[in-house]
């Protein structure tokens, strides 16, 4: 298993400030996208790759959306 980490991508939520990092525990970096993109209102683009992966014992797979919180 490994962790896929996105710390800023064009879109990650449908909130005002769209912008945001995502955290992904997946297989491999395909998969870590198809998890990301299921999750409604995240569409991490092709040209967006992670900024870090690391690999860890075990674990199942799982999505963490961190929208950016702006300026409000």
């Amino acid at each position: 298993m490994r962790i896929f980490i996105w710390t800023r991508v064009k879109k990650c939520s449908e909130n005002y400030h769209s912008q945001g990092g995502v955290v992904v525990f997946a297989d491999t970096e395909e998969r870590a996208r198809e998890l990301a993109n299921s999750q409604e209102g995240c569409n991490i683009l092709p040209e967006e790759q992670p900024d870090d992966i690391r690999s860890v014992l075990g674990g199942d797979e799982t999505v963490y959306i961190m929208p950016d919180a702006g300026c409000c």
